[in-house]
């Protein structure tokens, strides 16, 4: 029983407060702007809202992109194996041998492997450049951007090991 009078009371809500028509000759001043608003609309693109706010990204760093960006030469640093895998500082000059009168160098990587370079070698993550190779120590000069972004020259002394005892 209830719920027929419901069905009954939902039915006639809806008939009661149905759509209103006018005849085409009679329309009201209501419908007549939204028929304005409409004919104008395409034409003419709509102005924004005064009163709303507004992102000027002028001057301002991209959210979205990253703030450490890798470069190239940081990614071959990590892949560079060898010579050029380590610092200069982690190699150990083991052996210095002389054949017609050059001097070559053995020199012990931090993954214990052996490695020979001779005068003009390139090694180290700065691309180190052995310039010269003694009888006790080999000279290595590289060179590092300083504070300012300039390249300075740096020169590193690997000496021979001594022999323990």
């Amino acid at each position: 029983m209830k719920r027929v009078l419901f069905i009954i009371l939902t039915v006639s809500v809806f008939i009661a407060g149905g759509c209103k028509k006018e005849p085409p000759g009679q329309q009201t001043e209501t419908t007549k702007k939204a028929e304005m608003k409409q004919a104008a609309a395409p034409s003419e693109p709509q102005k924004l809202e005064e009163h709303g706010y507004e992102y000027d990204p002028k001057g301002r760093r991209d959210p979205f992109t990253p703030l450490v960006v890798i470069t190239k030469e940081k990614e071959k640093r990590e892949k560079a194996e060898g010579l050029e895998g380590y610092d200069i500082g982690d190699f150990k000059l083991i052996a210095i041998a002389e054949k017609k009168g050059r001097y070559y160098g053995l020199l012990l990587a931090p993954d214990n492997k052996a490695y020979t370079i001779k005068e003009g070698a390139t090694l180290g993550l700065h691309k180190g450049k052995v310039k010269r190779i003694m009888s006790n120590k080999a000279i290595v000069t590289e060179y590092i951007k300083d504070y300012k972004g300039e390249l300075k020259p740096r020169e590193i002394v690997l000496e021979l090991l001594k022999k323990e005892g």
